[in-house]
């Protein structure tokens, strides 16, 4: 709490510095040896290795307000200010470096996105000759398109667009939707209709604001079969996220005063969206995805739908309390309520506890609100908590829930899910029943087929049928150490322990903290004589937390050795 208030403080001195910020800029790469020793530095880097963007970007600006103005420092404030929602630090640094006629591109593209924000046509227009080369050649192309449409120059735009050499499919979709999209903004609807009729466009495109446009577009101009066809688009792309639900329901009011417009700011701040889209978060650049997608909430700040994304993308990287304050926000006639609600629990269940996550969800199940993901939801909370007669039961109501949705792509993880609680209350019987169902659903699912193939194990069940299902997975999802600690148990239960010995190790290599991988290791290493390194590898278990009753079965090992049955 104590770094939170610095960083407010320092906002609210931020204008106060601006004027020293521009002498400090001016020394621009005199300080670099200062920063092996500083201590905000060595935090700063420990919070970049973490995700943790909010004392990253305090680091950072720490660094800059007493002096520090190498390059690579004033990069990351900016960055980092931004991934924290800082942009009011992020574009007081930007437009600093910018006066200065400093190179730094990820300046420029604060400074563009401020303009898009403002609406400030002169503004967008000079920014986008000014920073237009920092953008990948295919979102420059499509920006310019739309500057051209903001500057009333619409027969330039569509000569500009007919004339691009197109290098790929995906490029070729991206720019004959963005000519969908401005046919729609210009309520041209006969060329829209043609044009979305002659291309099979990606459902990919419609996991955006912009596609709820377009349902709404071609809903006000009864237009049923082209409206359900992007209905169809929009629940795959969303995963059938309620939002979409809600939209429906909205446009069928016909009092209802429908807000969801095409327009060309709000186009080329979904660019930054699209940018962030075609980066994976992984890796050494896996930054640029949130830091992109937060540009384009920045660029477009009443953007419901871009700010339900930036608060998943900032769950995805651990910063769950930056995502949970985004989700606060959103009220209850916003389309994207229901989904924040889900999305909440999860940020709360990492901030808190499942008792807590628990406790929040379930005011919105006794007030009536039962859809398939929410009851979902619920029973892993509750499995979670080992209530499992109370998670069968929100399963059941989910499973109901997800066929009147006509979500029929929910329904086999719900099975398996109530067929995991069956099995931990003891009803095999049910818990089979509904992992079979499942794989009628998903053949050949490597999760169903894993936890199916090594409950069998240990019933000492149809232990060739369990072998079969658990290789299988195994070639499905070769880089689950689930799966191959299952293998390697598989071969354990059938006395090869030499072959489970190398399973189990590759299993360790990919993941060495989980405790029932290491207990699995101890007991094939005991058999295999080496119980000196099996002991070792049953205290790692112990050290890693296990379930109580697997920690009594390895306390009880270590105590008197394992006792083969």
């Amino acid at each position: 709490m104590g770094q939170i208030t610095q960083i407010c403080r320092l906002m609210e001195m931020l204008s106060l510095k601006n004027l020293f910020l521009g002498f400090l800029l001016l020394l621009h790469f005199s300080l670099n040896a200062v920063f092996a020793s500083s201590g905000s530095y060595i935090a700063g880097q420990f919070a970049e290795k973490e995700w943790d963007f909010r004392n990253a970007s305090y680091y950072y600006i720490d660094m800059i307000s007493r002096g520090e103005t190498e390059r690579e420092i004033i990069k990351r404030s900016i960055i980092y200010s931004a991934l924290a929602g800082n942009f009011e630090v992020a574009t007081a640094i930007s437009r600093k470096v910018d006066d200065l006629d400093l190179n730094y591109p990820i300046a420029n593209l604060i400074i563009f996105a401020e303009t898009i924000k403002n609406r400030n046509k002169s503004k967008i227009l000079a920014a986008f000759e000014q920073h237009k080369n920092f953008f990948p050649i295919i979102f420059q192309n499509v920006a310019e398109f739309w500057v051209l449409i903001i500057n009333d120059e619409k027969d330039e735009a569509f000569r500009l667009i007919n004339s691009l050499t197109i290098k790929n499919e995906v490029q070729m979709q991206i720019i004959n939707y963005n000519q969908l999209l401005a046919y729609v903004y210009l309520n041209e609807y006969e060329q829209a209709k043609t044009l979305y009729e002659s291309i099979e466009f990606s459902d990919f495109l419609f996991d955006s604001e912009s596609a709820l446009a377009l349902l709404e577009f071609f809903k006000k101009n009864k237009d049923s079969k082209v409206f359900q066809s992007v209905l169809n688009k929009l629940r795959v792309a969303s995963d059938n996220s309620y939002y979409v639900v809600a939209l429906v329901d909205e446009l069928s009011n016909i009092e209802a005063n429908n807000s969801i417009r095409i327009n060309p700011y709000k186009q080329i701040a979904e660019i930054f969206f699209r940018w962030s889209q075609s980066v994976q978060l992984q890796g050494k650049n896996s930054i640029n995805k949130p830091f992109y997608l937060s540009l384009a909430n920045y660029a477009d700040p009443t953007s419901s739908f871009l700010k339900f994304k930036v608060a998943t993308v900032l769950f995805d990287t651990e910063n769950y309390e930056l995502s949970k304050e985004i989700l606060d926000n959103f009220s209850k006639d916003d389309l994207f309520y229901m989904d924040s609600i889900v999305e909440k629990t999860y940020a709360i269940e990492q901030l808190g506890s499942d008792e807590l996550a628990l406790e929040y969800i379930e005011k919105f199940i006794e007030n009536g609100i039962k859809n398939a993901r929410l009851l979902k939801t619920y029973g892993s909370l509750q499995r979670s908590q080992r209530q499992y007669k109370e998670a069968i039961n929100s399963y059941t109501g989910a499973i109901e829930a997800a066929k009147i949705e006509q979500y029929t792509e929910a329904i086999w993880p719900i099975l398996f899910l109530r067929g995991i609680s069956f099995e931990r209350s003891k009803n095999w019987s049910l818990a089979e029943e509904d992992f079979i169902s499942a794989l009628e659903l998903s053949p050949d699912q490597p999760q169903i087929l894993n936890y199916m193939g090594y409950s069998l194990l240990e019933r000492k069940e149809k232990l060739d049928q369990a072998m079969r299902m658990i290789l299988l997975a195994a070639d499905k999802s070769p880089d689950s150490y689930h799966i191959i600690d299952s293998l390697g148990w598989a071969h354990y239960k059938v006395g090869d322990f030499e072959k489970a010995l190398l399973y189990l190790e590759r299993a360790m290599e990919l993941e060495s903290t989980d405790p029932i991988v290491n207990d699995h290791l101890g007991d094939v290493l005991w058999m295999l004589g080496r119980k000196r390194e099996a002991k070792f590898q049953w205290k790692k278990s112990l050290s890693f937390k296990p379930e109580p009753v697997d920690k009594k079965n390895t306390e009880d090992k270590l105590e008197f050795g394992l006792k083969v049955k």
